[in-house]
């Protein structure tokens, strides 16, 4: 009886050794970055960050100018009493501050702004990342453009080409080597 049980048990435990090797760990790679510089909305938002930074820039140079003109009126004006240059430098001191305070909300949204314009695209490739990870029974997707990985295995399945289809993106097909792009 007791020979009975460890056959089964071994038979059993075999059996799922040879289940458990036949179902191999599936993974997946992806370049976003690729991906996203080659979507037909990446143009537009870039132009307008282009324009949002000229804008600001444009802005900037006008009050520079002001700043500088009211500097030059101040240095040359020797005639006027003590309480009248205060109130100059006063002026040229708080345009100085507005300037400042102006390029510093600048920067910052012109460093949040392309995160928020880009967000939608992200959430498009990650819905697809997503659904060709659970159609192919994926474990785990690697975005290679984050830098993580060092080395892709021909075994790892490159979402790239299904991703840049399913977006009707066409590519030239030598970029897309190895780890969906070079990197």
């Amino acid at each position: 009886m007791i020979k009975i049980k460890t056959a089964f048990l071994t038979v059993i435990i075999a059996l799922f050794a040879v289940t458990v090797s036949g179902q191999a760990e599936k993974f997946g790679h992806v370049n976003s970055q690729y991906i996203i510089q080659l979507m037909p909305e990446y143009d537009s938002i870039s132009k307008v960050i282009v324009a949002l930074d000229s804008t600001y820039n444009s802005q900037l140079e006008i009050l520079q100018v002001e700043i500088n003109r009211k500097i030059e009126a101040y240095t040359q004006d020797t005639m006027s009493p003590d309480l009248v240059k205060e109130v100059k430098a006063q002026e040229i001191q708080e345009l100085q501050m507005r300037a400042q305070a102006f390029q510093q909300r600048a920067t910052e949204d012109l460093q949040q702004r392309p995160q928020q314009l880009m967000r939608p695209l992200y959430t498009k490739i990650i819905d697809a990342i997503n659904e060709l990870a659970e159609d192919n029974d994926l474990i785990y997707v690697f975005d290679v453009s984050q830098g993580n990985p060092l080395y892709v295995s021909e075994k790892s399945m490159d979402l790239v080409p299904p991703i840049l289809e399913k977006f009707n993106i066409k590519a030239d097909p030598s970029m897309l080597g190895g780890a969906g792009a070079p990197f």
